[in-house]
């Protein structure tokens, strides 16, 4: 039977602290994980680190929704281990006194076996005494930026009407990903090149294009919860369409042509 714990101490005496949320597979192998988390109330969700995670894809980052702290992920290929580390939270306290941060019966880990069978599972709740006796600022080290990524572009008649998008998503396993911004610049024609600078804005995956010719410098900014950046760039899927071609054909045969009958009225005339 699984275990999902943390590690924290009876006295707290700083007003910002980390807990450490760990799972015990008990040496089952498994790949998913739902987490529902309630707090006492002089405690207060700040944030979460995923450095170290065990979770390889978020579905669900830590979150408070109708006062209750959840998160959601996944590993694929499985995970055993006595100690593996699902995300760090960072509490402020807000008051003096007794506390308690409680690992819901709700919460739900699944087997590796390809079937998503509920792992049996155990919780806890632990209490603890608040004594604030030093103050310090939420600081978070990271020099590293995200890692590299791709950009997909896809088209589903179930999503978007059947207009194209693209998909991404980042890792950071240092301070975790804050948010994305995207960027869509139009080629010159002439040279093959991007015409302006990207103006970038915030948005999430799956972004809906705005230049659904895919004829543009496609630029996707991951930005870390440390300030640190990475850009990635999908180059144009089309240069030109067909009938864009066509035209250019036509439009330059004819341009040559004229160059010809002008040249050939020119020489009459100087024979004349």
């Amino acid at each position: 039977m699984a275990k999902i714990y943390l590690q924290i101490d009876k006295e707290v005496n700083t007003n910002y602290f980390t807990v450490p949320i760990y799972l015990d597979t008990e040496g089952e192998s498994v790949n998913a994980f739902e987490v529902k988390i309630k707090t006492s109330n002089n405690l207060i969700f700040r944030d979460y680190l995923e450095k170290d995670s065990i979770i390889s894809y978020w579905i669900e980052k830590p979150s408070i929704k109708e006062n209750i702290l959840s998160f959601s992920g996944i590993t694929p290929g499985g995970y055993i281990g006595k100690k593996g580390l699902l995300v760090n939270l960072i509490f402020e306290a807000k008051q003096n006194g007794q506390a308690f941060i409680e690992i819901l019966p709700s919460s739900q880990i699944l087997l590796n076996d390809g079937l998503g069978t509920k792992a049996g599972l155990k919780t806890d709740r632990y209490e603890f005494l608040l004594n604030i006796t030093q103050t310090q600022k939420i600081s978070i080290e990271d020099r590293y930026p995200p890692e590299p990524f791709k950009i997909y572009p896809q088209r589903n008649k179930e999503i978007f009407n059947n207009k194209y998008y693209i998909i991404f998503e980042a890792k950071d396993k240092q301070s975790g990903i804050a948010y994305y911004e995207a960027a869509e610049v139009p080629i010159c024609i002439n040279l093959g090149l991007t015409c302006e600078n990207p103006r970038f804005e915030k948005v999430s995956s799956p972004y809906l294009l705005k230049d659904q010719s895919l004829r543009s410098y496609i630029y996707v900014k991951a930005v870390d919860r440390a300030g640190n950046e990475r850009i990635e760039i999908l180059k144009p899927q089309r240069l030109f369409l067909a009938e864009e071609i066509l035209f250019f054909f036509i439009f330059s045969s004819l341009f040559i042509l004229g160059i010809i009958f002008y040249n050939k009225i020119k020489w009459h005339l100087r024979i004349k």
